[in-house]
C-alpha cells in the first residue's frame, strides 16, 4: 500500500515536470553533473566550468543548424566536413596574408555553398536526404584534404585566435558568440514567419503546402542555415585550436545529431 502511494506521488511529480517539456535525457545529464561534482572537488571550479562551456560551444553552434534540419524531418550529414573545409579555407587564406574578415567570409561562403547544393538536391530535386548529404559530406571532406594537402594548417594570427581563446571580463569570447547566436536563432524560430514555417513543415508537410507555405524554398533556407552555422563552428574551432585540420570536424555530424535529439528536438520534426 505504501509503495503504491509512493509510486503515485512519483508519477504526479513526473507529470508536473513534463509540463515544462523537459527531455528525459536532461535528467541524466543533471545526475552526471551532480555525480562528478561530488566525486571531484575541482569539477565545479570556475576554470573547469569555463573550459567545459568553451568546448561545448563549438558543438552547440554546429547543432543550431542541425536543429533546423531535423525540425523539418530531415538530416544533414555534411556538417562535420563543412566545418573542416571552412576552417582549412580560412587557415590557408590567413597564411597567404588575407585579412581576417575576408578569410572568415570565404570560410562562411564555403558553408553556404555546400548548404545550397544540399538544398537543391533535397528540396528541389527530391533526392533522399541521407544519400545527398552523405555525398556532400564526402565531397567536403575530400576538398578539405586537397586544399590542405593532407596536413594540418597552422593558424598563427593572434587576432583570429582571440575569437577562440580571448577573454572579456574573464569569460571566453567564444562563449559570448555562442550565446548571441543561440539567442538570435531562438528569436527566429519563435517570433518570425520563417520559424513558424519550419515548425509547420516538420509537423505536416502536406498541411503546410495547403496553408500556402513554400516548402521547397523554406527547406532550401534550412540547409543554407545548416551550412552557415557549420562553417561558423569550423572557423571558431580553428581559432580555438590555432590550427585548421582537414579532419577536425569528422565526428561533429553525428555528435550534432545526438546533441539535437538529447536537447529535445523530435526526429519526427515539428517540435
Amino acid at each position: 500500500m505504501l509503495s503504491r502511494k509512493v509510486a503515485n506521488k512519483m508519477n504526479e511529480k513526473m507529470k508536473a515536470l513534463n509540463k515544462f517539456n523537459i527531455p528525459g535525457a536532461t535528467y541524466g545529464v543533471i545526475f552526471l553533473f551532480v555525480f562528478f561534482s561530488i566525486v571531484s572537488s575541482k569539477f565545479l571550479s570556475f576554470v573547469n566550468i569555463l573550459l567545459i562551456a568553451r568546448s561545448s560551444s563549438i558543438l552547440l553552434i554546429a547543432s543550431i543548424g542541425m536543429t533546423m534540419v531535423i525540425m523539418v524531418s530531415q538530416i544533414d550529414l555534411s556538417v562535420g566536413s563543412v566545418m573542416s573545409l571552412s576552417g582549412v579555407i580560412a587557415g590557408i587564406c590567413l597564411q597567404e596574408g588575407t585579412s581576417i574578415p575576408i578569410a572568415i567570409l570565404l570560410g562562411m561562403a564555403a558553408g553556404i555553398a555546400m548548404g545550397i547544393i544540399n538544398g537543391i538536391m533535397v528540396a528541389v530535386y527530391k533526392f533522399d536526404y541521407w544519400i545527398s548529404t552523405f555525398a556532400t559530406m564526402g565531397v567536403g571532406a575530400g576538398l578539405a584534404l586537397v586544399i590542405a594537402k593532407g596536413e594540418t594548417v597552422p593558424v598563427v594570427d593572434e587576432a583570429f585566435g582571440w575569437l577562440g581563446n580571448g577573454k572579456v571580463f574573464g569569460i571566453y569570447v567564444l562563449i559570448y558568440i555562442t550565446i548571441i547566436l543561440v539567442g538570435v536563432m531562438m528569436f527566429v524560430l519563435r517570433k518570425t514567419k520563417f520559424g513558424y514555417n519550419i515548425y509547420s513543415i516538420g509537423g505536416s508537410e502536406q498541411t503546410a503546402k495547403l496553408s500556402g507555405i513554400d516548402v521547397v524554398k523554406n527547406r532550401m533556407y534550412v540547409y543554407i542555415c545548416s551550412g552557415l552555422f557549420a562553417s561558423i563552428a569550423g572557423l571558431l574551432l580553428a581559432s580555438m585550436c590555432n590550427s585548421a585540420s582537414p579532419i577536425a570536424g569528422a565526428d561533429y555530424s553525428f555528435d550534432a545529431i545526438a546533441a539535437v535529439i538529447i536537447g529535445g528536438t523530435s526526429f519526427d520534426g515539428g517540435k
